[in-house]
């Protein structure tokens, strides 16, 4: 079983080996987008932590994106976290934008952070 300090390095040495334009897409693009969600859910007491930047987002994608969808369920939005497409958001059974999304949350928890 590997330790956390060993699969970073695995994942660094892997990352070392990615062009400037595949970077970037990696670091924008959708891991972004669910590195948004997770500091906006925050900010409105739906999810515990907050302060990834994308590159952290991208190592903790497991964690992070489940936290990310937890978040949104709290609101009753069902999020489908991806890490190299956007994201979908579903509300009482139909398909929703982000837009859309962010506007039910504001309107049912005000910001508490």
């Amino acid at each position: 079983m590997s330790t956390r300090e060993e699969n970073l390095k695995k994942i660094n040495e892997e990352l070392e080996k990615l062009s400037d334009e595949e970077l970037d897409v990696v670091a924008g693009g959708t891991v972004a987008q669910t590195t948004a969600d997770q500091t906006f859910l925050y900010k409105h007491g739906l999810t515990k932590e907050t302060g990834y930047n994308n590159f952290w987002t991208f190592i903790a994608w497991l964690d992070i994106s489940r936290a990310v969808d937890i978040g949104w369920g709290k609101a009753g939005i069902t999020c489908v976290t991806k890490p190299f497409k956007d994201n979908q958001y579903f509300f009482e059974g139909r398909e929703i934008s982000r837009e859309t999304a962010v506007k039910i949350v504001e309107d049912k928890f005000p910001k508490t952070r």
